[in-house]
Order: C-alpha cells, then sequence, then structure tokens
C-alpha cells in the first residue's frame, strides 16, 4: 500500500511538470507559428512593397526598350528613303535646269527676248521691238513680233521660235505684202510664252 500511495504521490508530484511542460510544447508552437506568420506577412509585405515596383518599372523598361528598337528601325527605313530621295534628286537635279529653262518659275521677260531676237537675228530679219500682254490668271503671256522680211526668212524664223527651248506657242501667223518694199512682206507673229505662275500648286 505504501508503494502505491508513493507512486501517486509522485504522480501527483510530476503531474505540474508534465502539464508546465505541455504548456511549454504549446507555447513554444504559438511561437513558432506567430514566427511562421510574421516571416509570412513580412514576405508578402517585401514582395508587395519592394519587388512589384521593381517587377513594373523592368517590365515598363522592358517595353520601352522594344518600342525604340521599333522606332528605331522605322528611323532606319525613313532614313535609307531620304538616301533613296536624295540620290533620285540628285539624278533630276541634272536635268531640272533644262526644264526650268523651258519653263520657268516666272516671266522671265528677258529671257524670251533675248531667244526671239536670237532667232530674228539669225535669218537677218530686223525686229526693232516686241509688244508684250501679261494675260490675267494664265500661265503664259503675249508677245507680238512686227517686222518686214522675205518669206523664206519668214517661215524660218517661225520654224526656228517653235524649236526654242523655252515653250512658245504660235497661235496664228499674218503676212501682208509690203507696197512699198518689193520681194517683201510684213509679218505679225503672235506668240504665247509659258512660264509657271506661283500661285498654281506644284
Amino acid at each position: 500500500m505504501k508503494l502505491n500511495l508513493n507512486l501517486s504521490t509522485l504522480s501527483s508530484r510530476i503531474n505540474p511538470l508534465f502539464v508546465y511542460l505541455q504548456k511549454k510544447r504549446e507555447n513554444q508552437k504559438i511561437v513558432k507559428s506567430v514566427e511562421l506568420g510574421g516571416t509570412f506577412f513580412l514576405i508578402s509585405f517585401f514582395i508587395l512593397f519592394a519587388i512589384k515596383p521593381t517587377f513594373l518599372t523592368i517590365s515598363t523598361l522592358v517595353g520601352d526598350i522594344k518600342a525604340k528598337e521599333l522606332l528605331s528601325k522605322e528611323l532606319k527605313n525613313k532614313i535609307n528613303d531620304v538616301i533613296v530621295a536624295q540620290d533620285l534628286f540628285s539624278q533630276v537635279q541634272e536635268r531640272y535646269s533644262l526644264v526650268e529653262s523651258s519653263m520657268p518659275l516666272n516671266l522671265r521677260f528677258y529671257q524670251a527676248n533675248s531667244q526671239i531676237l536670237a532667232s530674228t537675228t539669225k535669218f537677218q530679219i530686223p525686229s526693232n521691238k516686241f509688244d508684250y500682254t501679261v494675260i490675267k490668271d494664265q500661265n503664259y503671256y503675249g508677245v507680238t513680233v512686227n517686222t518686214t522680211t522675205n518669206f523664206a526668212s519668214a517661215l524660218s524664223v517661225v520654224s526656228d521660235i517653235l524649236k526654242n527651248r523655252r515653250l512658245m506657242d504660235v497661235d496664228n501667223i499674218s503676212f501682208s505684202i509690203n507696197e512699198e518694199l518689193p520681194g517683201q512682206i510684213n509679218i505679225n507673229l503672235p506668240l504665247k510664252i509659258y512660264y509657271w505662275r506661283d500661285d498654281v500648286k506644284k
């Protein structure tokens, strides 16, 4: 009986130790749970406030880089197009003076006058003056050549004027016999001389 009593006494004395140890284990579990929860919270906080902005910044930078690469390709294509256009322009520029001399950007009375005078002088036709008429809202102006010469020279000068580089058009030619000079005719040659008006769209 004494042994049983001692065991029960011993058990009653040890039991608080077991209870204490069990509470200690539970407290450790709680502490570990709190530590684990705190760790997850800190990781979530770090991901949300540190990694997420960094990731967004990186994705934005990657998007900007790709956009700039596309823009760079487009600019290279445009630069190549400009180079091709410059090459074509340099090829055309050599012929531009020919085009500009045939249909200049302004009236250029002096140029037209010199060319007509060169034709009349070439065939020894006297030409004292030319009558100019500027026609409003038209891309040409009128020049009338009145002179006296023989018929062959008159035809030659008309042919030479029409072969001129400057665009000229003959509406009609009138010939009349000169009573005072036998073998000579009076020639009235109205010409239209074309130019490129400033108000015409190119």
